[in-house]
């Protein structure tokens, strides 16, 4: 049996209670809504129950890089080439590609953006293109994030485990396939923590900033309850 959800939490850093009893399937208005926070925050899970609840896109800039580059155009293949060869897309780049998504029609009923502005530069390109309404920071402290992500073992064939949430029946080895497991090095504890600290180093300040801009409404959230629990906080928040 599903634990129950709490009628109200304390939002974040603002120590407010939040009505959680109220539910809703769509934006009062259209709105551009930016999710951020570290690795392991759940950003990735969160942003697509968000968009699915709200029946509105949910895009990232990896998204977007992989499809303008599979269409073969002249700005496509400037992006292959760069990713082909390893390097990274520029900001400017990236954030052409947003502009143009906002632009499209795609996103005529609101859109949520999964990890971007990520640091300084993109949010002064960002700001010089279009203006989100909301940003929502999933806070997680760095150990917790370590053990989400550091739990997290495959087999060869591409199966996942989570020895903290999903383990195997046998320690290490895979329940379908009998496949010895493996941890990859972007899982291991000391890659773990450098993405960390780059996100503390670049994307904490970028977001200092832009609540001190106070041109965007910035809403953090605890992101160390269960996955449904911060779900409905999010609604809430949204739904303000």
């Amino acid at each position: 049996m599903l634990p129950l959800l709490p009628s109200s939490v304390t939002l974040g850093k603002s120590n407010r209670r939040l009505d959680l009893s109220r539910d809703f399937d769509k934006l009062a208005t259209y709105m551009i809504i930016l999710l951020l926070g570290p690795q392991g925050s759940g950003k990735g899970t969160q942003g697509e129950m968000l968009a699915e609840k709200l029946g509105i896109p949910f895009v990232s800039a990896g998204q977007l890089l992989r499809d303008e580059a599979a269409t073969g155009s002249e700005f496509g293949l400037r992006i292959k080439e760069i990713i082909d060869n390893g390097g990274l897309v520029e900001a400017d780049m990236i954030t052409e590609l947003f502009d143009r998504y906002l632009k499209s029609g795609k996103a005529e009923n609101g859109v949520v953006i999964d990890s971007y502005p990520r640091d300084m530069e993109q949010l002064d390109l960002m700001y010089s293109r279009f203006t989100p309404d909301l940003l929502v920071v999933l806070d997680l402290d760095d150990d917790a994030a370590v053990k989400r992500l550091g739990g997290r073992w495959m087999s060869p064939s591409g199966r996942i485990y989570n020895i903290n949430t999903n383990p195997p029946k046998v320690a290490g080895i895979c329940d379908e396939t009998g496949e010895k497991l493996y941890q990859r090095e972007d899982d291991k504890e000391e890659a773990i923590r450098k993405r960390l600290k780059w996100h503390r180093n670049e994307t904490e300040p970028m977001i200092e900033k832009m609540e001190a801009d106070g041109s965007i409404r910035v809403e953090h959230i605890d992101a160390s309850p269960g996955i449904e629990e911060v779900h409905q906080v999010i609604l809430a928040v949204v739904n303000k």
